[in-house]
């Protein structure tokens, strides 16, 4: 066999396997594409929480069985139905040589309806941190202007104002929380002068998992005459989020964590009373409700979907949707409560290992299905390492806000037997 003919025979190998895997058959060419029809490929028989089916909720996620997988909050794998609705939306798409720019609109609703807002505040984007930088730059800020966030954000709800202080010379302040979580509006409230412009936090923080309260900070912020803007990487789809409900002015998320989305999508909200006020930074076909270059006319749509501007995936888009789908067949009240019954469960484990402090609210109000903890007199980023490597294992060490921990993400494919396990590979360590 020629060189040729091996790496053809492959790339076939390679290609059909993955199909095989997946479960996804090529399809027939279509005449047209005005929409593409999934049947609904997971349904509980029940919604019912103490009668839910946890391990047919399992088998949705195509990762291998015995992998202790506790990092959705850095990466959420997606469910096959997830992963079905973009493959096959790719194979028809090709087949008709289609954007499906079109098709998007779906999402949108799916979306709107999940966090109770209008389809025109919604927008299908990249990730978290590309909302953040939206905000960042819509706001038009100036030399001088402040704004809060807090020693806790993720880089990319820090790196955007970080980038406008470079830039223009506006001022970062930065604000210690309250790791309690029972202090944390006040601390803001005591942060602002007469130059903040806006303050940017996180629904829940990536370093210790702690809850905010985002209505109490937002209503805050209006009463000010400030800009909320709040990062929801961590939030979405951990439990019910209600947009109407806290009025934030901007809330981003990605869809690649709690949503169990596609790789490469995120969500992003803008009040309704900021659509005319503010212009969007980039600008493209879809963002213009009308156009004409030989006049030099443009004028923007009347809907955050603006920001989609240009040809884009519409295949994770719709998987986006997907993922919306499946959390809604279980509930996401459901979803929420197993998070913290796992979580719980895990404390109440840790509880007994004296050598472990928890970092992480108790108080149920500031906390939800994460838990941060350290091991005192260890470098808690290399036992991380082993715990990974050891025990096979995955959680996340926490170098942010030099916290010198380790994270534990609790989702609904994740057991009791999993806790245990990690709780006995603790024990290990800390004896030795």
């Amino acid at each position: 066999m020629s060189k040729a003919t091996r790496r053809s025979f492959l790339q076939k190998s390679i290609l059909g396997g993955l199909f095989y895997t997946v479960g996804i058959p090529f399809l027939q060419a279509n005449n047209s594409i005005e929409s593409v029809n999934l049947d609904s490929e997971f349904k509980l028989e029940t919604n019912n929480y103490n009668q839910i089916d946890w391990k047919k909720i399992r088998a949705q996620f195509l990762f291998p069985k015995n992998r202790q997988y506790l990092n959705t909050a850095s990466l959420g794998p997606s469910p096959r139905m997830v992963v079905n609705t973009v493959c096959k939306t790719i194979e028809q798409l090709e087949t008709q040589c289609s954007h499906g720019h079109h098709l998007t609109k779906k999402t949108h609703q799916q979306i709107a309806q999940f966090l109770n807002t209008s389809v025109d505040e919604i927008a299908v984007i990249r990730n978290a941190t590309e909302g953040m930088n939206i905000i960042a730059r819509t706001l038009r800020l100036k030399a001088g202007d402040e704004v809060i966030i807090s020693t806790h954000e993720h880089v990319g709800g820090a790196a955007p104002w970080m980038a406008l202080q470079k830039d223009l010379g506006i001022v970062v302040k930065l604000i210690d929380l309250d790791v309690e979580g029972e202090k944390n509006l006040q601390i803001i409230k005591n942060a602002v002068t007469s130059k903040t412009k806006a303050i940017a936090f996180s629904h829940i923080t990536c370093t210790n998992g702690m809850k905010l309260p985002a209505k109490e900070i937002a209503a805050f912020c209006r009463s000010k005459n400030i800009y909320s803007c709040i990062d929801g990487a961590q939030a979405l789809g951990m439990f019910s989020i209600d947009l109407t409900d806290i009025q934030p002015d901007f809330y981003t998320s990605s869809g690649h964590k709690w949503l169990f989305g596609p790789k490469g999508t995120g969500v992003f909200y803008m009040h309704k009373k900021w659509i005319k006020k503010l212009n969007p930074v980039f600008v493209g076909a879809y963002s213009d409700s009308k156009y004409d270059l030989n006049s030099l006319t443009m004028e923007y749509r009347d809907s955050v979907q603006r920001e989609e501007y240009g040809t884009r995936n519409a295949a994770i888009s719709l998987g986006l949707g997907s993922a919306i789908e499946f959390i809604s067949e279980i509930g996401i009240e459901n979803v929420a409560k197993r998070g913290r019954e796992l979580a719980n469960y895990f404390r109440k484990g840790l509880k007994d290992i004296v050598e472990i402090e928890i970092l992480t609210p108790e108080n149920e109000k500031f906390s939800a299905s994460m838990i941060t903890f350290k091991i005192h007199g260890k470098d808690n980023l290399k036992i991380n390492q082993q715990l990974n490597s050891e025990y096979k294992i995955r959680l996340r060490g926490i170098y942010e806000n030099n916290l010198n921990s380790i994270r534990v993400s609790f989702a609904i494919f994740n057991t009791f037997k999993e806790i245990d396990n990690l709780l006995i590979a603790l024990k290990e360590i800390t004896k030795n």
